[in-house]
């Protein structure tokens, strides 16, 4: 059997990035037509290599690129000879010319939000039904994901456009401090919740939320409201009785991953900066925000959570309070279940005569979703060995990492067999661990930050992350910071508050704070 894929031939120009062969069973389970919407851990087996430099018409033999294929859950010679669904797809990657002078390559943000199946010029076949092992198999790579919309004037793919909706409004921005750092025009985005009644001549206090790619949908899923938390937030938020306030989301995807973490970074440039001295100044001034540190609040929950903790200890005296929930790792001893520090190996646990797998993800009852090593190699099935798994491991090497003379990312482990690199981990405890950063720095920073944060998350986090939480917590209670840091018995991976709480506390919050603001709940 051979496995031959044609990149299609009306295909212009150099063609580079990622060719995905993805397989799964005729009766799989799912709604996904395609196979290569069938993404994570628990969808189609997925096998990728890198290619550079090819062009229209190029037909590709996929079985004589065993020495550079790697797969997911299964290696390519593992896949069962049987009746499967195969289909091809190639993320096509953008040639970077950075201000260092380093030249890299990596999938751009073309509206797609840092998710390959979405993102505009990615090609892909069709999905066939083959005996594979036993019949050579043919695959064209003849179709390509296409623009939401046609763009109008003066718009441009980065970020997507989206056009104004009730109370909710679409604010892009070129970022002179990105596009100076990426050697091109990159662009910041953010969907802006208005209050209810809201007056364009008044000044307003503005609610940061923190996360991943929101698309389209606005501060705490207003108008979605998917989860538990949410419910009730819509009606709440536009009755009136909320606190009077701007709420707003951040469109920064990246080559990376879907969002920027939302501090400077070596790999991902000074997005902090981007963030606090252009983004926030131009929102405020726009829509009406008050502009002091006091009318800036921040919260978020996951990775949202450690940047709303990240961005309220580096920018102190920008903001005026964190609301952090089960935030990503926030302190190296406990980076999930890995002390980076004191350990040698990230995917194993040592033990007397053997070696366990450490666990990645739980359920509430303990139960082992996937292991770190099952993770981290779907993201290099997907994306290879350069940080282009566009997932949570290889962002966090995009953006804790120094970097590397290739001007990738240098890895604080071998993404194949898990030892840990102590030069790299030492890095990261200088520029982004929170904990030695409050050590580091306490007698300065916590009288501009005591009283401002309020931690939470559940004891039994999915992705064991109430590790770092406790860690972080004893450091911040050690200086005096005044603030909460609650844990919740049973409680996973999620806010551990509903939406409406933490707008009443908020409210309350800014009673104190913010000179002239009045808000009393209504029953």
């Amino acid at each position: 059997m051979t496995v031959t894929i044609r990149i299609r031939k009306t295909l212009k120009g150099e063609l580079n990035g990622r060719l995905l062969l993805f397989v799964d069973k005729p009766d799989a389970v799912s709604e996904e037509k395609q196979l290569y919407k069938r993404r994570g851990l628990d969808g189609a087996e997925v096998v990728g290599v890198t290619f550079y430099g090819l062009h229209g018409g190029d037909e590709i033999v996929f079985d004589e690129q065993k020495e550079h294929m790697f797969g997911f859950p299964l290696q390519y010679d593992e896949i069962p000879h049987e009746r499967l669904q195969v289909q091809a797809f190639f993320i096509r990657y953008h040639k970077y010319t950075r201000k260092d002078g380093k030249t890299i390559y990596g999938m751009a943000d073309n509206g797609g939000g840092g998710n390959y199946a979405q993102t505009p010029y990615n090609l892909y076949s069709k999905v066939e039904t083959v005996n594979f092992g036993e019949e050579d198999i043919f695959l064209d790579l003849k179709y390509e994901i296409k623009p939401e919309r046609k763009l109008k004037e003066g718009e441009v793919l980065s970020q997507n456009n989206y056009d104004d909706k009730g109370r909710i409004r679409y604010f892009k921005m070129k970022s002179k401090l990105l596009s100076e750092f990426w050697g091109e025009d990159t662009y910041i985005g953010a969907n802006v919740l208005l209050p209810a009644g809201y007056d364009k001549k008044k000044k307003y206090p503005v609610l940061y939320w923190q996360g991943h790619w929101p698309a389209d949908v606005p501060a705490m899923r207003y108008g979605l409201e998917l989860r538990e938390a949410e419910q009730g937030i819509t009606e709440y938020w536009d009755s009136g009785k909320a606190p009077q306030m701007i709420a707003v989301t951040i469109r920064d995807a990246n080559m990376y991953y879907d969002d920027s973490y939302r501090v400077n970074s070596a790999n991902l440039g000074p997005c902090g900066d981007a963030l606090v001295k252009e983004l926030i100044p131009a929102i405020e001034k726009k829509f009406g925000g008050i502009g002091t540190p006091e009318g800036r609040l921040l919260a978020g929950g996951s990775t949202g959570g450690w940047e709303s903790m990240a961005l309220q200890l580096f920018y102190p005296d920008f903001f005026g309070g964190s609301w952090p929930a089960c935030c990503d790792g926030m302190d190296f001893h406990a980076f999930q279940l890995i002390d980076m520090y004191n350990e040698e190996n990230v995917y194993e646990v040592e033990h007397n005569w053997r070696k366990a797998e450490r666990p990645g993800m739980r359920d509430v009852k303990g139960n082992v979703i996937w292991t770190m090593r099952e993770e981290n190699y779907y993201e290099l099935a997907i994306g290879g060995d350069l940080a282009h798994g566009l997932g949570q491991m290889g962002v966090f090497q995009a953006c804790y990492s120094p970097c590397g003379e290739d001007g990738y990312p240098v890895n604080s482990y071998d993404p194949l067999t898990g030892k840990i690199n102590k030069e790299v981990v030492e890095y990261w405890q200088q520029h982004y661990d929170l904990g030695a950063y409050v050590e580091r720095n306490h007698e300065w920073l916590m009288p501009l930050i005591r009283g401002k944060i309020h931690l939470r998350d559940g004891d039994m986090d999915n992705f064991y992350l109430n590790g770092g939480h406790y860690i972080l917590t004893d450091i911040l209670e050690k200086y005096d910071y005044q603030g909460y840091s609650y844990t919740f018995p049973r409680k996973g991976h999620e806010f551990c508050m509903t939406m409406i709480e933490l707008l009443d506390e908020m409210g309350e919050y800014l009673n104190k704070t913010l000179k002239d603001y009045k808000w009393k709940k209504k029953m």
